[in-house]
């Protein structure tokens, strides 16, 4: 195959996806002008690993990461989309099936170039648009996140401000503008990129044209996703520790106020019984008193059991009785609703603990870049690169595959609509 015109590769935006950090090695390997190292163990091996990595791994990732986010789309929307964090997770589901969607319209095209096949076009074309478009719906999923985390976060720590500010309708608006963001951050790429016809001997295809300014876009790009991926991550993370604290603390507080409600009760059970024996002792001392002056007891337990009458129904007592079942059930819904919430709390921060942790090897990835320019494809760290690549796009499908395992524990109405729509067992 022929090179794709890039003499030079330029495009080296190291943050932005995993398959788009994949086109310098593409360009290098279609160039005979870039360096190559000598053959060591690790250039032997390096197919191998990249078969695997890059296209095996990837595709059944994929496959799973697809059907798992369909169902969640399905089982939230079933569920019922009313408030700003149900608005969030079906679009939080949304956005990563779309950008494993794209990542996986880019697998065809990573296996011709593997075979080193050009079917009347340039695979590596088609596989530099589909990875942008799989890192603008990943980076749209990761600010989904960092919002959710922040609007969770504030409903937490401070509910008597921000619990009534976060309404479906704000919510969305904020997740448009969040969408449109993306698309903006990632426009100077379109512009910068497409297609073109090219003639190769006596043959003509369809190839990848960019503009003569490209390196300046991608030094743009660079820079843009790594202070996003900082924010987010630091947002998440930051917004995570403060819930987990005020869950501890609240916690707590119940645990106080849950011991001093059965206190109260025992020492109220244990006044009452000292009130039944003074009263016991009382009545034992009138019938002392009543065998000294000769009076028959049984004449006095008949004569007290006729005086005796069945006592009739007070409407008082059955309003009180009433009031009473009310507040039981009041309770109930308050503590049914106080559940539901503080699962809510916890699907929100283990999304946020997976969002963190994955994208701590992006992070990781970008500033060993920066500070180790041989860590690049075509240097003398560049398996390496390579390797840590693979292993950081594996983590990217996971992040987006991880959360139906979180709504189904933590979701008690997701786990009955999953178990009945998979092991077809009735609703109840």
């Amino acid at each position: 195959m022929e090179s794709t015109g890039d003499s030079s590769p330029t495009t080296r935006n190291i943050t932005t996806n995993y398959e788009l950090e994949r086109v310098p090695q593409v360009i290098c390997v279609h160039n005979t002008t870039c360096p190559h190292d000598e053959d060591t163990f690790m250039d032997k091996v390096m197919p191998y690993i990249e078969l695997y990595m890059n296209i095996i791994v990837p595709f059944i990732l994929s496959v799973f990461t697809l059907c798992a986010n369909i169902i969640n789309m399905m089982v939230l929307v079933k569920q019922g989309i009313n408030t700003c964090v149900s608005l969030c997770l079906v679009c939080l589901s949304a956005s990563d099936f779309l950008s494993t969607v794209a990542g996986f319209c880019s697998l065809p095209p990573r296996v011709l170039m593997f075979l080193n096949i050009r079917p009347g076009f340039d695979p590596f074309a088609f596989y530099f648009f589909m990875v942008y478009m799989s890192a603008l719906f990943y980076d749209a999923s990761n600010i989904l996140t960092a919002f959710l985390s922040l609007e969770r976060c504030l409903c937490v720590c401070l509910p008597l401000k921000f619990k009534d500010i976060f309404t479906f309708w704000r919510g969305v608006a904020v997740i448009v503008c969040i969408f449109l963001l993306c698309f903006g951050l990632l426009l100077p790429h379109f512009l910068s990129s497409g297609f073109e016809m090219r003639t190769s001997g006596n043959s003509t295809f369809l190839a990848l044209w960019l503009s003569p300014d490209r390196a300046a876009v991608d030094v743009y790009i660079d820079t843009v996703h790594f202070c996003q991926t900082t924010v987010v991550t630091s947002t998440v993370f930051v917004c995570t520790l403060l819930m987990i604290v005020s869950l501890n603390h609240s916690s707590k507080f119940q645990g106080r106020k849950k011991n001093a409600i059965v206190n109260g009760k025992s020492a109220e059970r244990e006044s009452r019984g000292k009130n039944t024996e003074s009263s016991g002792v009382t009545h034992t001392q009138q019938g002392g008193d009543d065998r000294t002056s000769g009076m028959n007891m049984e004449t006095r337990y008949e004569d007290i059991q006729g005086e005796t009458k069945v006592p009739e129904k007070d409407p008082q007592k059955s309003r009180q009785t009433i009031k009473v079942l009310k507040s039981i059930t009041r309770n109930s819904d308050k503590t049914t609703k106080s559940s539901r919430n503080l699962n809510v709390i916890k699907t929100v921060i283990i999304l946020c603990v997976i969002c963190f942790v994955c994208n701590l090897l992006r992070i990781a990835v970008s500033t060993a870049t920066h500070l180790e320019p041989r860590l690049r494809f075509g240097k003398k760290y560049g398996n390496v690169f390579q390797i840590l690549l693979a292993v950081y796009y594996v983590f990217q499908l996971l992040n987006c595959s991880l959360n139906i395992f979180v709504y189904y524990r933590f979701n008690e109405s997701f786990r009955r609509v999953v178990l009945h729509v998979l092991c077809w067992k009735p609703d109840k």
